[in-house]
């Protein structure tokens, strides 16, 4: 049989997701085809892989939230607000990885399910912030350190852009007001000793700002090949 020639296929950023004049619209907005029916295509074969890669995030999310209860818990009898809201989240994330695992799940469901996990992702990282009110005492809060909860908000960041399938200027919004929440958590909270903030406020600014351009950069690039990997399947 003679085989046909397949049409070319080309792709274009979305423009109704892009803020006009941006520098970051540029990194913002994800590709797509110029088909309709083409994308539709493309979003149900990238079912599969983004709900494994949301069941990932959320059992990420399920072992550092049910390792900080027992830590938490081991530590000390008094009870705090960041200490209450670790079990809870660890519920909240085992019930939606459960949601997750259904077998026929829709894109628009999957969608939700990770925007719920962003949104709940964000309240589990505040918390691990050192403010008075998750800390419990002003005793709590004077032995508090400017670098406590960092790991826990680059490890949140991370998870978003690399796991997550939410668009990409979400994530990157969400890594901003993580980013932003921690500096004003620090800044109203030690407020005896700010002539010494400033070191340990430029490594977090260093560091948020490396986990923010590496997740751009893995999550444009896998985009990408998932894209090139479903042409050549297709």
């Amino acid at each position: 049989m003679e085989e046909m020639p397949f049409e070319r296929v080309k792709t274009r950023r979305r423009k109704g997701h892009c803020p006009a004049g941006a520098p970051l619209g540029a990194i913002a907005c994800e590709d797509e085809f110029n088909s309709q029916e083409l994308e539709a295509l493309f979003q149900n074969y990238n079912l599969k892989l983004e709900q494994t890669a949301t069941l990932k995030a959320l059992a990420v999310l399920i072992v550092a939230a049910s390792s900080l209860s027992l830590v938490e818990l081991l530590s000390s009898p008094r009870l705090t607000l960041s200490k209450g809201s670790y079990p809870v989240h660890c519920v909240v994330f085992l019930s939606l990885f459960i949601v997750t695992n259904v077998k026929y799940l829709q894109v628009t469901q999957l969608q939700q399910i990770a925007k719920l996990a962003l949104l709940f992702s964000f309240t589990f990282a505040l918390l691990c912030c050192p403010f008075p009110l998750a800390l419990g005492t002003s005793e709590l809060v004077s032995a508090a350190a400017p670098e406590q909860g960092v790991w826990q908000l680059m490890l949140v960041t991370l998870v978003a852009y690399v796991l997550l399938p939410v668009r990409t200027l979400m994530a990157v919004l969400f890594g901003v007001m993580l980013a932003a929440s921690h500096f004003i958590v620090i800044a109203t909270s030690f407020t005896g000793r700010k002539q010494k903030l400033w070191r340990p406020l430029v490594a977090n600014a260093v560091l948020f700002t490396s986990v923010n351009l590496s997740g751009v950069f893995v999550r444009i690039l896998t985009e990408r090949t998932q894209r090139k990997v479903f042409l050549q399947a297709r």
